[in-house]
């Protein structure tokens, strides 16, 4: 057995992790190490409706927006993932997980100024009856909603009581839900992505494949959105929903 150097190669860190540092948009985390908490701003995280918390992992900076009242005031991270079903499990309670709220914040992207970008999270649910809102996607920058249906401008993802739903508003209209008609079913875990165009076209992924129905959708242009992930608890209850990957950037391929 050789006892000369290591290759180079093997004392590199992965090709995600080195884009962090000269992709100032790019963000990756696979939540493998325990979050420092607080409120925004300082204190202890609330866990009163609204109320807005830090959630700090090494390498990457999370808000997350109180949904409901919780006594339980922070995810917890698990050997699967960050945990969004440990909190509270009340109906209608919950959580949106972003990466702030104002314009300045990274990562956020104007339409018809930004190049193509994208957000993808896999996860896995406990009991999938028990998603009121299971969502990810984009949204118009602006302050945190307690209701998803209350955003301006949004494309999302969503996983409600097992279906699979395109979610969309543009310019504060009502919600317009597309059936895939993909399923999810207990245990599963399976990965969404949400990619838009430098136009403003979205487009989606189920398990890096497009929906079997899908729907037409634009942002408008200038628009400025940001990804998030919003989850709320129907009356069944989830159990544990692992949040397993966030990415979220430039399409570099595009």
């Amino acid at each position: 057995m050789s006892n000369g150097p290591v290759p180079i190669e093997q004392m590199q860190y992965s090709q995600s992790i080195n884009r962090r540092y000269w992709d100032t948009k790019y963000i990756y985390e696979n939540f493998q190490q325990n979050t420092a908490t607080s409120k925004v701003g300082g204190g202890a995280a609330g866990g009163t409706a609204g109320d807005n918390n830090a959630l700090i992992l090494p390498t990457t900076a999370f808000e997350y927006s109180i949904l409901g009242t919780q006594t339980i005031t922070a995810p917890v991270i698990t050997a699967s993932g960050l945990n969004m079903g440990s909190m509270d499990q009340t109906a209608n309670d919950g959580l949106e997980l972003n990466h702030g709220i104002l314009a300045s914040q990274v990562p956020s992207f104007i339409i018809g100024a930004d190049d193509a970008f994208f957000v993808r999270a896999r996860f896995s649910i406990e009991d999938v009856s028990g998603t009121d809102d299971c969502a990810i996607g984009f949204r118009k920058v602006a302050a945190n909603q307690a209701n998803i249906d209350d955003y301006a401008d949004m494309a999302v993802l969503n996983v409600i009581a097992g279906n699979i739903p395109i979610e969309t508003i543009v310019g504060g209209a009502a919600t317009v839900t597309t059936d895939t008609t993909q399923n999810w079913a207990d245990l599963e875990t399976h990965e969404l992505s949400v990619l838009v165009s430098s136009a403003g076209v979205v487009t989606y992924t189920i398990d890096a494949a497009a929906p079997t129905v899908t729907a037409a959708y634009s942002f408008t242009n200038a628009l400025n959105v940001m990804p998030f992930f919003y989850f709320l608890q129907d009356t069944d209850i989830t159990g544990a929903v692992p949040l397993m990957i966030w990415e979220c950037g430039y399409q570099l391929n595009s």
